[in-house]
């Protein structure tokens, strides 16, 4: 029965998440691993992109190479790393193709793995947890904002989370019962992850601790200390094999190594400015995934997790420590800790995404220690369950078909450009929505200040263009400046731009938010 239910959450995450793609523009980045993945896929040049690695531009070019988009021409061009977004610009509006399919086309990837995200999070968490707990966790997973969100978008990070929750998980079977056949899975799962996105390395010091854990329940035990390191050498060779069949018989896997060099000393010595609650910080604070956190999952989240940190502490003071070292939840516990310390420890404040791959691995936590209150707590504990479930899915539907620009109860009303903003809640989703308003309220021209990497143009939007992250608009102007102002959340929160040009619309009350993410302004009206 409860197998029946979980394919039916599946069912109903993939109605509500891809029919709200549909109606969100593309996103800042993600018009790159499309584009740039159907060209490598046609001449075999994977070099436009080297800050990722090579796995993106092979699952998310695959559609568009598959439905033979046409490409941009190379002759008269030099198309490298620099000119990326030009080169997957031209591709979704200047090369003949229509730009919306190209759109939908490369995001069904995301949606896949979107949906293989909550389908994993029940069978994983069934191993451990009772069938109705486990369909909890996947109903929580289901529930998140930021998953309805980044699942409809064509970029790597539900992948990432789908492989980390996969790949924790197969390494801590290999490291209960270490057999061949375990150490292949994991090291499959942990070339996903490590494939599509360089903190997916992340899992193998989540490996580290699983086996330390286990050898300490362990005793000693010299046969398992055996097989462990036979299965770790079966892993390291698999995991590298597979690596090298991504990048295409490399053995020496150097562009790879190339990458995560460049990154890693990038990260180290750049600072990037960061934006929380109206305030602007080079290398940003500690405490911001935990505040964006807070503000990005619903309050009735909160709540069930509150009750699973109580069950846990009561859980702990009658169990033996030895027997909790390898109890069944020890993996997401070990993954959700290591990757929140990660996160904290980034200096990359730009996003809750970057921590969307903790997320799944907390929804099994939660569950796991409000199904334990529960069966002890009797109807009082199951009702407040029950209302607080209720109360996240009317928290996160209620931002349906905008779930990025999702802010919690937390944020009691106060607007994007003073609360969060970048990808977390704006990353220039609102085109398709401001061509739905310009046209329901006969506007024929805006003038427009957009934080994003989308061509308005190809939305069918006339506007007079206002400084934006990137250059829109290429031809000057004429006629009469247009009523209405349109600014993206994050350039209004003076992220990014010199000399922060729209302070004076900041204390102005908008005529309305499109989009979720889109403040348009009535400059008549404007004091």
């Amino acid at each position: 029965m409860t197998t029946r239910l979980a394919a039916l959450l599946v069912t109903l995450f993939i109605i509500v998440a891809g029919s709200a793609m549909g109606r969100t523009s593309t996103t800042f980045d993600e018009i790159v691993f499309p584009a740039v993945g159907a060209r490598a896929l046609a001449n075999g040049d994977f070099g436009m992109v080297n800050d990722h690695p090579r796995l993106p531009q092979l699952l998310l070019g695959m559609p568009l190479h598959l439905a033979g988009v046409k490409l941009p021409p190379e002759v008269g061009h030099h198309w490298n790393w620099y000119t990326r977004y030009q080169y997957s610009e031209y591709l979704y509006w200047m090369a003949g193709n229509a730009g919306e399919r190209v759109t939908l086309l490369s995001r069904l990837v995301g949606l896949a793995f979107g949906a293989l995200t909550v389908a994993a999070t029940f069978f994983l968490a069934r191993r451990h947890m009772r069938p109705g707990a486990a369909l909890l966790a996947a109903t929580l997973v289901a529930l998140l904002p930021d998953m309805l969100a980044h699942a409809g978008i064509a970029y790597n990070d539900v992948p990432l989370a789908f492989a980390v929750l996969v790949g924790i998980y197969a390494l801590d079977a290999m490291v209960r019962e270490p057999t061949p056949r375990r150490a292949t899975v994991a090291a499959l799962a942990f070339a996903l992850a490590a494939g599509i996105k360089y903190s997916g390395l992340v899992v193998l010091p989540v490996a580290g601790v699983l086996v330390v854990l286990e050898a300490i329940a362990r005793r000693g035990d010299r046969r398992w200390c055996v097989a462990v390191l036979r299965a770790g050498g079966v892993f390291a060779l698999v995991a590298y094999a597979s690596l090298v069949l991504i990048y295409a018989g490399d053995w020496r896997l150097a562009d790879y190594m190339q990458g995560l060099t460049e990154l890693s000393n990038s990260a180290l010595v750049q600072s990037r400015t960061a934006f929380l609650l109206g305030e602007h910080r080079d290398g940003g604070w500690w405490y911001f995934f935990p505040v964006a956190f807070a503000l990005k999952t619903p309050l009735g989240f909160h709540v069930l997790a509150v009750v699973a940190v109580i069950a846990a502490v009561l859980a702990s003071r009658a169990g033996a420590w030895r027997s909790w070292l390898s109890h069944g939840a020890r993996a997401p516990a070990v993954g959700a800790a290591l990757l929140a310390a990660a996160a904290i420890g980034s200096r990359l404040n730009i996003g809750m995404r970057h921590a969307l791959p903790l997320l799944p691995l907390a929804c099994i936590l939660v569950a796991q220690g409000v199904d334990w209150a529960a069966a002890r707590g009797g109807r009082k504990v199951a009702a407040l369950a029950g209302v607080a479930l209720f109360a996240m899915a009317a928290s996160s539907l209620r931002a349906y078909p905008f779930f990025i620009s999702y802010l919690s109860e937390w944020a009691m009303g106060r607007p994007l450009h003073a609360t969060l903003v970048d990808s977390s809640t704006d990353w220039g989703q609102g085109l398709a929505a401001l061509r739905e308003f310009m046209t329901a309220n006969r506007i024929e021209r805006v003038q427009l200040g957009y934080f994003g990497t989308a061509i308005p143009e190809g939305y069918g939007i006339d506007f007079v263009p206002l400084p934006s992250y990137f250059a829109i608009g290429r031809d000057a102007a004429t006629g009469p400046a247009p009523r209405f102002a349109v600014v993206s959340a994050t350039l209004l929160a003076g992220s990014y731009l010199r000399d922060d040009p729209y302070a004076r619309l900041r204390g102005q009350r908008p005529v309305a938010v499109v989009g979720g993410s889109l403040y348009v302004f009535d400059l008549q009206a404007v004091k």
